[in-house]
């Protein structure tokens, strides 16, 4: 019996349609993060955090990355091998791959383009076929299909997973690239940050209204801790030089109150409508500078 030879149109179009399907299944699994990250920017706080997405469950969205790898691990079919009739086998015996091997093959997928390349060159076997040792050919009824392998498919999961905390932890790194300031919480100043307020009504309340907590001391050090987040009457953030002329006014007012390297802080502008927010962040932090 002839051997049916899987070609170029059939392939691509796998690889095509598991591409699509795979992606909308890791979109899904992003949905609460994204829900809960869009429900956190219409909310300003005087938290040191940064601006996150996936509402601080991006780690959690990462199981769908993780299943993306291992979409092929129940029996060689993902759901497009299933949909079009196609098998990923052992290249040597011709049985149905291994779980472990179908993991290995798709961390290929990250070169995705190029794999959509070599795939319409030999529709058979990619890159991840050869390092995995795999092929891909038209479903065989009359094949041998074991039980799925629970453990192998567990271990292929949480490597995928590990992998993509890997390719995470640098952009994680990227956003928190600025330690906390350690501010301790019993020396709230009420009455500071109430003058401080009443200063910004007094002095620039038709642009603006200002929230303001004053700490009277950090952790190790003889500072205050100032947070400042201004609610804008105007969107002065559009435009850079309008921005500029207002933290240089802002400032040069919190400065008459709170000298020069007697305090660290944070400054937020805020400009809000009832459907959409805009934000900038400016730390105010002179202890590394001589």
């Amino acid at each position: 019996m002839i051997e049916q030879k899987v070609n170029s149109g059939t392939r691509f179009g796998s690889m095509i349609l598991d591409h699509f399907i795979m992606t909308m299944i890791a979109i899904i699994v992003f949905i609460p993060g994204m829900i809960s990250g869009f429900t956190n920017a219409f909310t300003f706080t005087h938290e040191q955090t940064n601006p996150d997405i996936f509402g601080g469950l991006n780690y959690f969205g990462l199981i769908g990355f993780a299943v993306y790898f291992c979409k092929d691990c129940v029996n060689g079919r993902s759901i497009a091998k299933r949909i079009l009739k196609l098998q990923i086998v052992d290249n040597v015996t011709g049985q149905v791959a291994s779980p472990l091997k179908c993991f290995v093959r798709n961390i290929f997928c990250i070169l995705w383009p190029i794999e959509a390349i070599v795939a319409l060159i030999n529709p058979i076997r990619r890159i991840g076929d050869r390092v995995a040792g795999t092929k891909l050919v038209i479903f065989d009824q009359t094949l041998d299909q074991p039980k799925l392998n629970f453990g192998q498919t567990a271990i292929a999961l949480g490597l995928a997973y590990g992998l993509m905390i890997i390719v995470m932890l640098p952009f994680n790194a990227m956003q928190s690239n600025k330690p906390k300031v350690l501010y301790e919480e019993n020396s709230y100043n009420e009455q500071d940050s109430k003058l401080t307020e009443k200063l910004f009504a007094d002095s620039l309340g038709q642009n603006l209204t200002a929230d303001i907590k004053v700490y009277d001391k950090i952790q190790n050090e003889n500072l205050k801790y100032v947070s400042v987040i201004f609610l804008l009457n105007e969107n002065y953030l559009e435009n850079d030089n309008d921005f500029e002329q207002l933290k240089a006014i802002t400032t040069k007012l919190l400065l008459t109150r709170f000298p020069v390297k007697t305090f660290v802080g944070q400054l937020k502008y805020v400009y809000k409508t009832s459907d959409s927010m805009s934000s900038r962040s400016m730390p105010l932090d002179w202890r590394t500078k001589k």
